[in-house]
C-alpha cells in the first residue's frame, strides 16, 4: 500500500486506481477551491506518466472517510459509469448514529425505501406524503442497515447501499430520526454536552464525539469492466467509533465499582446541595436531629419528591433541512 499526502493507494492497474481517502479531504475541487482534493494528488501523482488524465467516476462527502475508485482515462470511466449497478457487487458502510429526542430505538436490522428529493442547496431529504412537488422528483433510494451495537447514547451501525445517492446514507438515517454524529447538517438536533463547554453560544453546530463525520465506507467490491476480474477492498474504520459507543457505559461501570465503597465501611461523600438537611435512608445525621434521638423525640426521614415526568414530543420522521 502506498500512501501520497495521506490518500492510502490500495491497487492501481492501467484503467483505474482505487484510494483509501481519509476525513476532511474533498474527492473532488469545487470553482474557488484552493486546498488539495484526492484527484488533485492523484493527478499530481501521475503527471509524470504520460497522458494519463485522473476522473472521477463516484464521490465521498468531504467529512467520509474509506474506499472509492478513480478513472485513469475518459474510456474507463464511461464504462465504469454506464454499467454501475452491475458492476459493484458491494458498498457497505459503517456510522455512528445518535438519537434524536423522541425518536423510536434503531431495529436490529431493517431496510429503508424511501426516496430522496433535493433542496436548492442540493441536499437530499425524504419528502413528507403530502408534499407532491418533491415526490415528482424525488429519486429511488434503498438503504439496508442492522446495528452491530448498541450504547447509552450512540450505536455502531452498518449500512449497505443498494442505491447510490448523494447523501443517502445520511438522509435516511436523519429520517428515522438516528443522524449520523457529527453532521452539521442532519444531525442539529443531536447534543452532545461532552463537545461544549458551558454557556459556550459560539459554537453553531456540535462536531460530535469524534470531532468529524462518523461515516466510513468500509467495503467496495466489484467486477473489473475491462478484465472481469471481481475485486473487494475492505478497510476497517477508526477505532474511535466503537470507543464512542461503549465510552460512556464504560464509566458507567466503573461508577458501579465504586459504589460498593459504603459496604467496605468507607466514607459516602454527601453533594453540597444536601448537605444541612435532614438525610434520607440511612444518612448521616445532624448534630440537632442525633440531640432528639438521645432526648427521646421521634425522627422522620424525609421523603423524596418524585419527580415529574416529561412529556415527549413526537419529532416527525421526514425533515426538510438547508444545506451548510
Amino acid at each position: 500500500m502506498k500512501k501520497t499526502h495521506s490518500l492510502e493507494i490500495l491497487f492501481e492497474d492501467d484503467w483505474i486506481v482505487v484510494v483509501n481517502k481519509p476525513s476532511g479531504m474533498l474527492s473532488v475541487g469545487f470553482p474557488g477551491y484552493r486546498g488539495k482534493t484526492a484527484q488533485d494528488i492523484l493527478n499530481e501523482r501521475y503527471r509524470s506518466r504520460g497522458k494519463i488524465r485522473i476522473a472521477v467516476i463516484h464521490r465521498l462527502d468531504r467529512d467520509t472517510s474509506g474506499i472509492m475508485v478513480f478513472a485513469k482515462s475518459a474510456e474507463s470511466k464511461k464504462r465504469f459509469m454506464d454499467d454501475w449497478q452491475e458492476i459493484v457487487t458491494e458498498r457497505t458502510y459503517r456510522c455512528v448514529c445518535g438519537k434524536v429526542h423522541g425518536a423510536a430505538p434503531l431495529e436490529d436490522s431493517a431496510t429503508i425505501n424511501e426516496p430522496l428529493a433535493y433542496n436548492r442547496y442540493d441536499v437530499a431529504f425524504v419528502p413528507r406524503p403530502g408534499d407532491r412537488a418533491a415526490l415528482k422528483d424525488a429519486e429511488k433510494a434503498i438503504t439496508h442497515y442492522r446495528v452491530l451495537a448498541r450504547g447509552p447514547k450512540y450505536d455502531l451501525v452498518e449500512c449497505e447501499l443498494e442505491t447510490g445517492r448523494k447523501n443517502q446514507i445520511r438522509a435516511h438515517m436523519a429520517h428515522l430520526g438516528h443522524p449520523v454524529a457529527g453532521d452539521e447538517v442532519y444531525g442539529k438536533e443531536l447534543v452532545d454536552s461532552s463537545t461544549r463547554s458551558e454557556g459556550d453560544a459560539s459554537r453553531d453546530h456540535d462536531a460530535g464525539p469524534l470531532g468529524r463525520l462518523a461515516l466510513h465506507a468500509r467495503v467496495l467490491a466489484f467486477t473489473h469492466p475491462f478484465t472481469g476480474t471481481p475485486h473487494r477492498f475492505e478497510e476497517a474504520e477508526s477505532k474511535d467509533f466503537e470507543r464512542v459507543v461503549n465510552e460512556k457505559a464504560g464509566r458507567e461501570r466503573k461508577d458501579s465499582a465504586k459504589g460498593t465503597a459504603s459496604d467496605k465501611g468507607e466514607a459516602t461523600r454527601i453533594p453540597r446541595r444536601q448537605r444541612g438537611k435532614k438525610p434520607v435512608d440511612g444518612a448521616r445525621k445532624s448534630t440537632a436531629e442525633s440531640r432528639r434521638e438521645r432526648e427521646g423525640e421521634t425522627v422522620t426521614a424525609l421523603k423524596p419528591i418524585p419527580k415529574k415526568s416529561r412529556t415527549r414530543q413526537d419529532s416527525g420522521k421526514s425533515r426538510f433541512i438547508p444545506g451548510k
